[in-house]
């Protein structure tokens, strides 16, 4: 397992080359910080997408139920298994740390 932070230049090309790559996931989604303690936003739904967008400067998850969107983030982190994304941090404006978490979808049995 592999982490390292990405450079503000790197965020968008970086997240539309794993949107594009990226199996059918799960995703949860907390926020951690020192005013606001631990609130869990999401546990499990489905990830339909995930990407930075410059021109905002905002970084957003979507599942069917929520578009997750933090604006002006100042550092992102991303974490890898075998060359596959499996987590991002992003710190936002205020210090508090949004944690995405992604799993695979288990596979059905072979017939």
């Amino acid at each position: 397992m592999t982490t390292r932070k990405l450079e503000r230049s790197e965020w968008r090309q970086y997240f539309d080359g794993v949107a594009k790559h990226l199996p059918s996931m799960r995703v949860g989604i907390s926020i951690l910080g020192q005013q606001i303690g631990v609130q869990v936003e999401n546990e499990n739904s489905a990830l339909v997408g995930i990407s930075y967008d410059p021109k905002d400067d905002a970084f957003e998850v979507a599942t069917p139920s929520i578009s997750h969107r933090i604006s002006h983030p100042e550092e992102i982190f991303v974490r890898e298994q075998g060359g596959q994304l499996s987590s991002v941090e992003v710190v936002d404006q205020d210090g508090n740390k949004e944690i995405i978490e992604l799993r695979s979808l288990p596979s059905l049995p072979a017939s």
